[in-house]
């Protein structure tokens, strides 16, 4: 009843004061030139072009003010998640635009457009557009973009002046269970732990023209992010005496992007040159919190609560610039080539932490670097080469390169284990990695049209990948591709597409990274953290098949229908362990109707359907290395189903007594469940609970023409969720022996949202 009253209240509200258009000044009306009566009508009309263009015609400004109100019956963070529609209530709805177009009689060539959206919420956005054709241009883009995660969480923590959080007055344990059960005041501890982020971002341009061809570019970014996120904070150093608890970590970012672009464009050459510039800074360098758990046995006596701490370093602040350079030639009039280049380098020097802010540990040997000096040097290179080889025959060759040179310097650091154990001996130290990679791709593609409505594809793809640090060193990937195109008929229009890829690496050595990150001789040539036969999806063989179709059929010129479906499957071979075989399935039908002018229908439906099977082998001892009675497999099966229909009405009742009116219906249903099956050669199994989540949001709206510059429009939207995610359900801040989690809930709604506003342009 409020959103009635309300909408009413603002339909009321006085408008003799606003502003009116600008009307045209200049000459008087009557001196206008007159057409010669006994002139011919051609002649008339041509004069009268003439002494409007001769006019100082000033161009109109449309103005358009909306004003309504949003109700929301039921609270959601979840459903409010990018709008800030979280709570119930009455919130305010205000939007403007201002828009000023020249006359076009007249040699007028400026316009500019201010417009304002959802001023009322923290997702509100605000655009300022100037431009002279072909003069200059500026723009400016304000927007504010909430992200609400969650505000169920609990947490026994406090943060403290300077941003360290401390556990709440009054904490205890149980000095003989180092475990969330030994929190001996866990519950009457927690407080309300609520994780969001908003981000604030403007942007600004300007492009002149210079000259024939000529042209500068300038485009200026400036973004804050403020709020918190979570982040987990760890005692411990190894799986058996590592606790755990998720903290609510503070984001408090400022990015700043400056990009210019200096370029000519004649009829045969294109050339632009330009610099981008990116500078990252994160007001809190650390986060630092009290150890919740009682003394584990492994770790150092003086680890324990009350007195121990955890400090973790957070993003460092970091800049990029590079240099871009591009240029496209037409050699003949049936070919073409361009180039892409750009250099760049990353840096990243903030001060590097001692190794535990816990003063009882003991530390023999500092920090080796005071600093990172971390610098990266990227290279990229782009060509394309395209040509019409005959009158039916053309061809496109695309080189792409991609080189990050990592020249952070490496050090030893013998590190101490996550603020619990004394420093360990230099030997077991361990050396940062400076990952590099070089990427490299070449494609072909050739296209023949046999027929006025048809086309055939055909074309060859070569990937070359070199990395530093890894598993692999190098792998390499060929890819054919084929495709049939029909399209011009007057009934129907096929798209089909095959793609056929294998990779293949060198060998893969599994423990390559951790010999790597140790001195010499710490570990043996056969010793491993992962077991030898586990692969990493992205660094082993890969046979992959790919198939597209699309196919559209118009019946009737007021019915068109969509059939689209698409196949692919990952095959991993056999003999290791890891990602084996993937495959994702889907196809989607779609349909328009309409009966007539002002009557629209749509409708589609998708069918998705993902497959993944994994294995792997638990290594608790020596022999378990080699046993596959250890072995356990994985398989996951993902189905989504979703459909929708929209119908709208235009112009209903217009010439009856009516000014016009607009309405519609969208309905959107999608589903999704997932099933994690795990079994084990030699152990009972049972399943894991299926995952749930169902979405149902259906909308209604008209829009009534109250004359010729303002009307109503009123709207309502119910939305339900409903999840089901056994990491989430039942699973309370102390329910996990090791890991103090934040015990929020999956999110669940089922609410209606009502919106009325007024709309008035003048």
């Amino acid at each position: 009843m409020k959103v009635w009253i309300l909408s009413a209240a603002m339909l009321i509200l006085p408008i003799s004061g606003w502003a009116q258009g600008e009307v045209a000044t200049g000459e008087d009306k009557t001196a206008a030139a007159q057409p010669d009566v006994a002139a011919p009508a051609k002649k008339s009309v041509k004069k009268t072009r003439a002494a409007k263009k001769s006019k100082k015609a000033v161009a109109a400004i449309q103005k358009e003010v909306t004003v309504g109100v949003y109700a929301l019956d039921d609270p959601s963070y979840r459903y409010g998640k990018y709008s800030d529609l979280t709570d119930d209530g009455v919130f305010g709805l205000f939007d403007f635009k201002l828009d000023r177009r020249p006359d076009p009689f007249s040699d007028d060539t400026t316009r500019w457009r201010i417009e304002g959206k959802r001023m009322g919420l923290d997702s509100r956005r605000f655009e300022l557009d100037y431009w002279q054709q072909g003069k200059q241009r500026f723009r400016f883009d304000f927007r504010e973009i909430p992200n609400n995660r969650f505000n169920d969480g609990r947490t026994p923590y406090r943060e403290q002046p300077g941003g360290a959080w401390a556990l709440a007055p009054g904490w205890s344990v149980n000095p003989y269970n180092a475990t969330t059960k030994g929190f001996l005041k866990l519950q009457s501890s927690l407080a309300t732990m609520k994780v969001d982020t908003l981000r604030r971002r403007f942007d600004v341009a300007y492009g002149l023209k210079i000259g024939s061809g000529w042209r500068f570019d300038l485009e200026y970014r400036h973004e804050t992010k403020i709020g918190n996120r979570t982040l987990g904070g760890v005692f411990g150093y190894n799986f058996y005496n590592a606790r755990s608890v998720i903290l609510p970590a503070p984001v408090d970012y400022k990015t700043d992007n400056v990009e210019a672009t200096f370029g000519f464009a004649g009829p045969r050459m294109q050339v632009n040159m330009g610099v981008f510039a990116s500078f990252f800074r994160n007001a809190d360098n650390t986060l630092v919190f009290q150890n919740a758990y009682a003394h584990q046995h492994e770790w150092n006596d003086a680890v324990s609560y009350p007195d121990s701490q955890g400090r973790i370093a957070l993003e460092p602040d970091n800049r990029y610039i590079q240099f871009r350079a591009n240029v496209g030639f037409n050699l003949t009039s049936g070919m073409r080539l361009t180039s892409d280049a750009a250099v760049g380098t990353m840096k990243q020097n903030d001060t590097l932490l001692p190794y535990t802010i816990n003063p009882d540990l003991l530390v023999q040997t500092p920090v080796p670097l005071s600093k990172l000096d971390g610098k990266i040097d990227t290279t990229m290179l782009n060509l394309r080469f395209t040509s019409r080889l005959a009158r039916r025959l053309g061809l496109a060759v695309n080189y792409h390169y991609d080189k990050r040179d990592n020249k952070t310097p490496q050090a030893l650091f013998p590190y101490i284990g996550a603020d619990s154990q004394d420093q360990r001996d230099a030997a077991l130290g361990r050396i940062n990695l400076p990952y590099s990679y070089t990427r490299e791709k070449s494609d072909a593609l050739m296209t023949y049209r046999f027929s006025k409505a048809g086309r055939l594809r055909a074309g060859v793809e070569y990937f070359d990948y070199k990395r530093d640090f890894q598993e692999v060193r190098n792998s390499d990937e060929f890819a054919w591709r084929a495709g049939l195109t029909l399209r011009g008929w007057s009934m129907a229009s096929v798209t089909f597409d095959y793609r056929n890829s294998s990779r293949d690496v060198s060998d893969y050595v599994a423990n390559a990274p951790l010999l790597a990150s140790y001195p010499t001789g710490t570990y043996g040539e056969d010793d491993f953290q992962n077991h030898p036969l586990l692969r990493k999806y992205f660094l082993t063989d890969r046979d992959r098949d790919e198939y597209r179709l699309r196919a559209d059929f118009f019946p009737d010129p007021r019915i068109n229908l969509g059939v689209s479906a698409n196949y692919n499957k990952d095959d991993y071979g056999k003999g290791h362990f890891g990602l084996n075989t993937a495959k994702v399935r889907s196809w989607t039908v779609d349909a328009g109707l309409y009966p007539k002018d002002n009557v629209t229908l749509t409708a589609f439906y998708t069918w998705e359907k993902y497959n993944a099977n994994q294995s792997s082998r638990f290594i608790f001892s020596t022999d378990s290395v080699t046993d596959p009675a250890n072995d356990w497999f994985a398989d996951s099966e993902d189905r989504v189903d979703t459909w929708n229909v929209t119908l709208t009405f235009k112009d209903i009742g217009k010439g009856k007594g009516w000014k016009g009116v607009e309405a519609g219906m969208d309905y959107t249903y999608s589903k999704t469940d997932s099933v994690i099956g795990v079994t084990a050669v030699s152990a009972v199994t049972a399943p894991l609970p299926d995952l749930l989540s169902k979405q149902e949001m259906f909308s209604i709206w008209s829009r009534f023409a109250l004359g010729d510059r303002s009307n109503i429009r009123l709207s309502a939207q119910s939305a339900k969720l409903t999840s089901r995610d056994w990491a989430l359900d039942g699973v309370l801040p102390g329910t996990v022996s090791r890991v103090l989690l934040p015990g929020q809930a999956a999110a669940n709604y089922d609410l209606w949202l009502f919106s009325a506003a007024w709309t008035y342009r003048f």
